[in-house]
């Protein structure tokens, strides 16, 4: 995988409720299954959850045409 395969999976993750609350609860598990290779899986499990929360909120106000 490449560094498109994490950006490809960051955007579903932004996107996907579902996804991500599944990503939340074993982020190896989805990017793994993602196809992404071990040192991918590592690099996202380590991700800011926080900050994956804050900018798919702030994603879907955009995309409802709503302001921050």
């Amino acid at each position: 995988m490449s560094a498109a395969g994490i950006e490809v999976l960051l955007a579903r993750l932004y996107a996907d409720a579902g996804l991500r609350s599944e990503f939340l609860r074993d982020p190896a598990a989805v990017a793994r299954a993602a196809g992404l290779d071990p040192h991918e899986v590592a690099a996202l499990q380590a991700i800011d959850r926080v900050g994956l929360e804050m900018a798919a909120e702030s994603y879907e106000r955009k995309r409802a045409g709503k302001a921050p």
